[in-house]
């Protein structure tokens, strides 16, 4: 990410004294898509590739991983404090390095859904319509409609109607 886009999206926006209208129009500026939405200050982006709906809010402290792959988050979706959106993981390598290749892979959070604080969402995931991920869960796969998601790794326990 070059170096005035980082200061702008991760300095400026992220500021507690920077108004929501500024950091709206900052975040649209550095190429992202954003409606009519809130992200709170301490959001920070590793990249531009992130588009957020209408009504939408990002509180406190979320991360978003979006450099080399998208995150698309829906209308109306809540994200509580400290989420951590992840998209680049590595191949799993030969003995001498585990670490192998980096991939990346988009995350998909749809309309209306609630994600609780801390919850990790992993690359490739969608969290669709509906859904309401637990705090502290770690989604590493992609979630059904309507449902509720706990545990590590995330499972739906309850069925919304």
């Amino acid at each position: 990410m070059k170096k005035i886009t980082n200061l702008l999206l991760n300095v400026v926006a992220k500021s507690h004294i920077c108004p929501s209208r500024l950091r709206r129009a900052i975040y649209r500026k550095c190429g992202m898509t954003i409606g009519q939405a809130d992200v709170w200050p301490g959001v920070e982006f590793c990249g531009t590739r992130c588009s957020i709906g209408d009504g939408s809010w990002i509180n406190y402290g979320v991360y978003i991983d979006c450099s080399e792959a998208d995150v698309v988050i829906g209308k109306s979706v809540g994200v509580a404090m400290g989420v951590m959106f992840v998209t680049s993981s590595h191949r799993i390598g030969m003995s001498d390095r585990r670490a192998g290749p980096l991939q990346h892979q988009p995350i998909k959070v749809e309309d209306g859904a609630w994600i609780g604080v801390g919850a990790v969402i992993l690359p490739g995931c969608t969290v669709a319509h509906g859904c309401v991920v637990a705090a502290g869960a770690v989604v590493i796969r992609s979630c059904e409609p309507n449902g509720l998601y706990a545990g590590v790794p995330a499972k739906r326990i309850k069925d919304f109607c």
